[in-house]
């Protein structure tokens, strides 16, 4: 998604771009939900003519349960949107000639003016080369050796539920709300998300729901380790969770979450999961080549902002080439704006992880993820 930020706003000031996509084919509209945030609203609207308003699930208040089922709201009005929308609203815009999926850049080779990509066989020379390929980045040590992200030391379990597959009574109870539960050293929270197409209409949305639960190392290989035995790493897909894992996870609903939400987790067909992490960079920028998104700043996902960093990535560069003369200038620019602003998130994610008691501070989190 970051680098489909920068290929829209970056092709609206006239540049030739290409995005080169290593995954083959269009992902479907399952994925998590996100709260739809300031940066994220104004690109959609400004950048890719979409009202953000009409492929986005409105809620009026934040609802907190108690550990015994009772809970309690206050007024607080968000929208909600799922990945898929966003996504669909970025390919939408974009010239579909402008991007190939199922082309891995294998490498990339500065210039003085510019840089040689690798794309298979091919060496393609350009101006400017983003790397836009995530938490798992594997051209980001070019412009920041140093920077891969550490393990914080807990995991999102995740879930998209049909809300036609709901109890209408529990449908109810979560309608218009932003819901959470803080127990000991975890968190759980849900809210509903467009369904098919970004349809927002009631009875054809999505129930979104996150549960974050502490998990060491060799906890984490095993929940991310497939029913087939194979081991994905820091995240696990729908579909594939361990029986083994699933049964536990069911259990551990059982104990720990209020009823209403422990019938979410039941209700949900295909669970997922991802290692939280901890990411920073000292620079985006080396030479021509620039790092955005999560390829450079990886934030926890209590921020809310993973997807609005990287839109706010895209137009600071945008704004930048528009407003500074020369393309390096305009280059330091952005990178000081966004330096500034991603190490902000950065601390902010990890304070608001020790305050929910997931997850430690920064050395001691940086220390556990090297043993």
């Amino acid at each position: 998604m970051g680098g489909l930020f920068q290929a829209v706003a970056l092709a609206e000031l006239g540049l030739d771009v290409t995005v080169w996509e290593r995954s083959a084919g269009r992902p479907d509209d399952r994925g998590a939900g996100i709260v739809l945030q300031p940066s994220v609203a104004w690109f959609l609207s400004m950048f890719c003519g979409v009202d953000p308003d009409r492929i986005s699930v409105p809620v009026t208040h934040r609802q907190f349960f108690g550990r015994d089922g009772r809970s309690h709201h206050t007024l607080m009005g968000q929208r909600m949107i799922s990945w898929g929308a966003i996504y669909a609203s970025l390919r939408d815009r974009l010239d579909p000639a402008r991007y190939h999926d199922g082309h891995q850049v294998t490498a990339l080779a500065p210039r003085p003016d510019g840089v040689d990509v690798q794309v298979g066989d091919a060496v393609r020379p350009v101006d400017l080369a983003i790397i836009a390929d995530g938490s798992a980045s594997r051209h980001r040590r070019l412009v920041a050796p140093g920077g891969a992200p550490h393990y914080a030391g807990y995991v999102a379990y995740r879930g998209v539920i049909d809300e036609a597959e709901l109890p209408e009574e529990l449908s109810e109870v979560f309608r218009d709300r932003f819901s959470f539960y803080d127990g000991d050293r975890t968190q759980f929270l849900c809210y509903f998300i467009p369904g098919d197409f970004g349809t927002t209409t009631p009875g054809k949305r999505r129930m979104n729901w996150v549960w974050y639960v502490r998990a060491d190392g060799a906890d984490l290989d095993r929940i991310t380790t497939d029913r087939d035995g194979t081991a994905h790493g820091l995240s696990l897909p729908p579909g594939l969770i361990a029986p083994q894992v699933h049964t536990e996870l069911l259990d551990r609903a059982g104990a720990l979450l209020p009823d209403l939400l422990r019938e979410l987790v039941e209700h949900t067909r295909e669970p997922f999961a991802q290692a939280i992490l901890d990411g920073r960079v000292s620079r985006m920028r080396s030479g021509r080549t620039l790092l955005t998104g999560d390829a450079a700043f990886v934030v926890r996902p209590h921020t809310a902002a993973s997807a609005e960093k990287a839109a706010a990535d895209a137009i600071t560069l945008f704004t930048a080439l528009q407003q500074v003369p020369s393309l390096d200038g305009a280059l330091r620019a952005w990178e000081k704006d966004r330096l500034a602003e991603g190490t902000a998130l950065y601390r902010h994610g990890i304070g608001l992880g020790h305050r929910l008691g997931l997850g430690g501070s920064e050395p001691a989190r940086a220390a556990a993820a090297g043993s």
